[in-house]
């Protein structure tokens, strides 16, 4: 595309946008993606001349400014309003990790806006530059690892804070749960319970909270001399359907599975869905253990044991962070918060009769 013409596509552009623009439309603007617009307005060398040439002349003359709100004078003023981006606001995970968000917002006398992504990367990474400009600081709950954004967002002087799954982002705070300890405290009770023949249903492959409880899991069978075959071993979505399938195929090639762990709640829930439509009682027959600690566990039938995150403590934290990051101009630091074991019916032997291993 020749340069004359580029000016003109811009400047056609330009005149139509009346509101700030997005990381979004300056990538559509110079035909390459988002991920390529923030590697070279944070200047890596991983974009080409040309490329970067391109970017930066639809920044320009569209007026993006990454963080435009979070940095110079305009951080003087604060809003008193956090952004805060969650993979997908119908997980009652996220749902209670908001809820603790804005309980200590509120404390502050601070709002929050919220914005879902549902899974979906270009929607995070519109959203992280939307949010930056309405908001004192970011908190980032992400699954698609937007790492590079994220990072340039730190480095314009935006406060960030990542919440439940890391990401490699320099200067930017973080609060965590232990998940491989997750894994070792939901496979311990499972043993307790005299469980012999056992299945994992494992996350998804590229999140690291799903490896570390995978991890910490099958560290903890070790121990006590169990092995785990690869067929009674399946990873699927951190969703109820995924846990029904899975279990629907762990239960097809052994029959007499006496116990799954699920590396999620909801996961759980489906798997023991799936055990009573065959025929196999939980926790009779059956135990199912998950993972996250969210409120519908205590709701459904039976009720699912779980090894609590607890998921509102998760978002208290990290709000209480990102004000203090916001407020004092403090330091980035990390927390990881401790998980815990909420026994319910899923691991409760009837009338008592619980196996000894």
């Amino acid at each position: 595309m020749s340069t004359d013409r580029y000016i003109e596509r811009v400047t056609s552009r330009e005149a139509t946008v009346k509101r700030p623009a997005t990381i979004r439309e300056v990538a559509a603007l110079a035909g390459v993606s988002v991920s390529t617009v923030s590697n070279a307005l944070a200047g890596r060398r991983s974009v080409s001349g040309e490329s970067s040439a391109r970017i930066r002349a639809a920044a320009h003359r569209l007026g993006y400014r990454p963080g435009t709100a979070a940095t110079g004078a305009a951080r003087t003023q604060t809003r008193q309003a956090i952004g805060l981006i969650v993979p997908d606001a119908r997980n009652p995970f996220f749902a209670q990790v908001a809820h603790g968000v804005e309980t200590v917002a509120q404390s502050f006398g601070w709002a929050v806006f919220l914005a879902s992504t549902d899974l979906d990367s270009a929607r995070e990474a519109d959203y992280l530059d939307r949010l930056a400009g309405a908001a004192d600081g970011v908190l980032v709950c992400s699954t698609s690892g937007q790492a590079d954004q994220v990072q340039h967002l730190v480095d314009s002087g935006v406060a960030v804070v990542v919440c439940d799954e890391r990401l490699a982002v320099r200067g930017a705070g973080g609060v965590f749960s232990d998940d491989e300890e997750a894994g070792r405290t939901a496979a311990r009770h499972i043993l307790d319970r005299g469980a012999r023949r056992i299945a994992m249903i494992r996350g998804p492959e590229h999140l690291e909270t799903a490896r570390a409880r995978r991890s910490g899991f099958r560290a903890e069978l070790e121990v006590a001399g169990r092995s785990l075959p690869p067929w009674r071993s399946l990873a699927s979505d951190y969703t109820i359907d995924g846990g029904r399938w899975a279990a629907d195929q762990i239960l097809a090639s052994d029959p007499r599975v006496d116990a799954i762990f699920c590396a999620n709640d909801l996961q759980a829930v489906g798997a023991a869905q799936a055990m009573r439509h065959a025929g196999r009682g939980v926790p009779e027959d059956v135990l199912v253990i998950g993972i996250d600690g969210i409120a519908w566990a205590e709701l459904t039938e039976p009720s699912i044991t779980s090894v609590s995150r607890h998921p509102h403590q998760l978002g208290a934290e990290a709000a209480r962070l990102l004000i203090e990051m916001v407020g004092e101009d403090a330091h980035a630091r990390e927390l990881m918060l401790p998980v815990s074991l909420v026994q319910r019916d899923s691991t409760r032997r009837v009338g008592g009769n619980d196996r000894t291993a």
